[in-house]
């Protein structure tokens, strides 16, 4: 949506507050003089502020800040975005990262509201609203950065509240040296089979900077099945039956043994399990989070064939056209950088979404965690800035995008959309530019 030109603060702010309240959701807004502030459930918060001398604007929120020039009519930053539409981005991508902040309005105690002592705007100082700005957004890093250091610091990023073991406690004893990469070892306790070619194939990459034990167990139960060691910067494949399997890692220098791993560290142990399906291959990677032994994630993906997207009729206006498949969705063929990616239209999805395997292939390495509310459920992932982006002929640059651990399928969303005239019927959609 674009921003009609030359609007006073006063109205400014007005247009903003009543498309905040429209947005159905618990977002306080606490104005005070030329700046506005909007609190989110979770203590997120957004800071808009209006330079009344130049009528520039400058929008501030955990992911920095951005000023937009008034010229033209509109206001847009450096890079071409447009305030509105950058603020309205904001706000679906803050409610998204937290499930609390799409909780319904909480009335409001106006008596309680009282505005600061300090001026977010003096017109006798010329610097005076870059100073507060910078103020303002040291004072949220501030608070994020507490936030983050306040959190445990449990390194797979598969669970919010992975367990430690810790291997004084057991007393199997240690080996003289390291077993070669992606030697497995069956526990007789277990009674587990892993040489059946025609079980699902489990692949794993270890691109963390150590060596890595991936101990799996009888769900719910401290009941050892297989342990398989991956040592750093490599991988290994192996068959499983179709079953769900606890997970627990060990990581380190000084090899004990395949039971405990290594042993100057602990048996982290993952919340969530492993599902091994029937005739669905598995992908587990680890990658490096930090400089400690102990900072890695962990991305399990379950491969499914993959819709291969039609090419689209091109039309001679440029717009293309592309047909329903069988499942009554539309796919896209596109890339995201140079990697050739197949996108399902989703117009219910206010953001664009990719796997966290296309992630990596992109090289996409910036990416801010948060949490998501799926339809199934609450999702770890992370929200990233996609320098280029293609679908079909077009082109596009600095599209946000968020990044799932276990998508399954692309998901071309509405801040991608909302940039073309789509319209659609029975059997085909049609995609050109405004």
């Amino acid at each position: 949506m674009e921003s009609p030109g030359d609007e006073p603060g006063s109205v400014l702010f007005a247009r903003i507050r009543k498309s905040v309240s429209e947005r159905g959701v618990d977002i306080r807004q606490n104005l005070n003089g030329n700046a506005l502030r909007l609190d989110f459930a979770d203590g997120q918060r957004i800071l808009v502020n209006f330079d009344a001398q130049t009528n520039n604007v400058w929008l501030a929120a955990r992911s920095g800040g951005i000023e937009f020039i008034h010229r033209d009519g509109s206001w847009r930053a450096h890079d071409q975005r447009e305030l509105f539409a950058t603020l309205h981005e904001l706000i679906e991508l803050t409610i998204l990262s937290n499930p609390v902040n799409a909780r319904a309005p909480v009335q409001q105690d106006i008596q309680a509201v009282r505005p600061g002592p300090v001026h977010l705007h003096e017109t006798g100082k010329s610097h005076g609203l870059r100073n507060v700005l910078v103020i303002l957004l040291a004072i949220v890093s501030g608070f994020w950065a507490t936030q983050r250091l306040n959190r445990p610091q449990t390194a797979p990023d598969t669970g919010p509240n992975g367990q430690t073991l810790a291997l004084n406690k057991l007393s199997y004893p240690c080996e003289s040296s390291l077993p070669a990469n992606g030697s497995v070892t069956l526990f007789a306790e277990g009674n587990l089979r892993a040489d059946n070619p025609n079980d699902p194939e489990i692949t794993l990459r270890n691109d963390h900077a150590y060596p890595l034990l991936l101990i799996l167990s009888a769900p719910n139960t401290a009941i050892p099945l297989l342990s398989v060691l991956v040592h750093a910067r490599q991988g290994t494949t192996l068959h499983l039956p179709p079953g769900v399997y606890d997970m627990m890692f060990s990581v380190g220098t000084a090899w004990c043994n395949p039971h405990s791993g290594f042993s100057e560290g602990h048996l982290l142990k993952l919340d969530k399990p492993l599902a091994v399906q029937t005739d669905k291959p598995v992908q587990l990677a680890m990658q490096s989070s930090g400089t400690g032994m102990e900072d890695f994630q962990l991305f399990v993906k379950t491969a499914n064939p993959e819709i291969s997207a039609p090419a689209p009729t091109f039309n001679g206006d440029g717009s293309m056209e592309v047909p329903r498949q069988a499942n009554g969705h539309f796919y896209l063929p596109g890339t995201i950088d140079t990697i050739p990616v197949t996108f399902m239209v989703d117009t219910g999805a206010s953001v664009t979404s990719i796997s966290s395997d296309l992630a990596r292939q992109a090289g996409i390495r910036n990416c801010k965690a948060v949490q998501f509310q799926t339809a199934n459920g609450t999702a770890n992932g992370c929200i990233a800035l996609v320098p280029r982006m293609t679908l079909g002929s077009f082109t596009m640059e600095n599209i946000t995008v968020a990044v799932m651990d276990n998508l399954e399928t692309n998901l071309l969303g509405a801040n991608v959309l909302r940039n073309f005239q789509v319209s659609q019927n029975d059997s085909s959609m049609l995609i050109g530019r405004h």
